[in-house]
């Protein structure tokens, strides 16, 4: 009675543990989990206040700077909204994946507690049955008592050997009945821990099937946010066109695509690394040759003739600025300064220089990149056509290329940037 009950208390004390420290792991999910639901519903907040005010605007009068600028707020809402849907997902996901990990190893351990359980049962049934077997052959023998045994002994010697022996087997019946008392508490123990990963293993499944259809859920709402996001793109990229003819900051249309505004960053970010590398290398080279012929070959470092001044110009002759730096009105990030004139306008290197790069990409348009030294570099993106080559020194005022409208362009203008080792900073520093 006293071993059950003791096999009894410390499964409780066991499954107790194993529920809390359950408990405990998943306050820690909960907590990104819960911040992650916070973000949602204040962005929720703002996006049911941007479309208020769209609303509203779209009540009085479509086609209306002031519009177009709600409703692009509400586009970069949305954005927010979808990333921290996807933040979301992947917590949920991470969720899941660490519940299939513990799962597997709860049914493997399961299986092998139940493998040495099954163990210890044969083994305390056999010591079992072959004690019952002793007792049942002493009880049909109808064996004397140990004073029986004793009084028949013939002499001395014989008494003293036949005690020994009685006190042996009774030792020895008595180490049987112990160990077989000591198994059935390991074998009730372990029965009671395996049941507690049972109990543990089902709440750890209904835990991931709840995470599944969670995740089903916020990938949907993924997929619809992102199609109204879509929607909202179009719509503001179309009344961008129709405001075109005005002087509308909004000269580069909206691109909902991360993706693609990352790609050009990126293909900007590697060709001044690169240009800095081959820069490098050929000091290394001037500094270990003594011939200064070197100094003649072509290549895309600034000379000292040619570096520039720190003191740019602008970039053509209509300074009017229509988008600013860092952001446009609406709070989008532009990081560059439009300035809107005629297709066909002359574009002007703002500093002397050296070309690094002169060409075309799907977003900037075609555009030219120039190094002027110290790290300082310029570009000028959307023209119609380009006048230089990369690797070619120019001069302050000399004409690099004429402005247009292409890439991801709504509107003649030329986009402006400056650089300092590859981040973008403010042209007004400069101009």
């Amino acid at each position: 009675m006293r071993s059950k009950r003791l096999t009894k208390t410390l499964a409780l004390v066991m499954t107790l543990a194993m529920l809390l420290s359950t408990a405990f792991a998943f306050d820690a999910y909960g907590t990104t989990r819960q911040e992650l639901e916070n973000k949602k519903e204040k962005i929720q907040q703002e996006i049911d206040a941007a479309e208020k005010k769209v609303n509203e605007l779209a009540a009085e009068k479509k086609e209306t700077q002031e519009y177009v600028e709600a409703l692009d707020a509400k586009i970069q809402l949305k954005q927010d909204e979808i990333d921290v849907l996807q933040a979301s997902v992947d917590a949920i996901q991470a969720e899941i994946d660490q519940l299939d990990s513990d799962i597997a190893d709860k049914e493997a351990r399961i299986e092998e507690n139940q493998k040495q359980i099954d163990a210890k049962q044969a083994e305390f049934d056999e010591t079992f049955e072959e004690y019952c077997q002793r007792l049942r052959a002493m009880y049909v023998s109808g064996s004397a008592s140990n004073i029986e045994v004793l009084l028949t002994c013939p002499d001395i010697s014989s008494i003293l050997t036949r005690s020994q022996m009685i006190k042996s087997v009774s030792e020895q019946d008595s180490a049987v009945l112990d160990a077989l008392m000591t198994k059935m508490s390991e074998i009730e123990a372990a029965k009671a821990q395996l049941e507690a990963d049972r109990i543990q293993l089902q709440e750890d499944k209904a835990t991931r099937e709840s995470d599944k259809a969670e995740l089903v859920t916020e990938r949907d709402k993924i997929e619809a946010a992102k199609a109204e996001l879509k929607s909202e793109v179009d719509e503001a990229n179309e009344l961008i066109r129709k405001l075109g003819a005005q002087q509308s900051e909004y000269l580069e249309s909206i691109s909902d695509n991360k993706a693609e505004q990352q790609e050009i960053e990126s293909e900007i970010q590697a060709i001044i690394r690169e240009n800095e590398r081959k820069k490098q290398q050929q000091q290394q080279q001037s500094s270990s040759s003594s011939s200064s012929s070197s100094s003649s070959s072509r290549d895309t470092t600034p000379s000292s003739e040619t570096a520039g001044s720190g003191n740019w110009i602008y970039p053509t002759s209509y300074h009017t600025v229509s988008g600013g730096y860092p952001n446009y009105s609406s709070g989008r990030y532009h990081g560059a300064l439009d300035f809107p004139c005629p297709v066909g306008t002359s574009v002007y290197a703002v500093d002397s220089g050296t070309v690094v790069y002169a060409g075309w990409h799907y977003s900037y348009g075609n555009y030219v990149l120039i190094d002027h030294g110290n790290g300082l570099s310029s570009i000028v993106a959307h023209n119609s056509s380009l006048a230089v080559s990369a690797g070619q020194h120019v001069t302050q005022g000399q004409v690099v290329a004429y402005s247009g409208s292409t890439g991801n362009s709504t509107g003649p203008h030329v986009h402006l940037e400056a650089r300092v080792n590859g981040q973008r900073v403010n042209p007004y520093n400069y101009l």
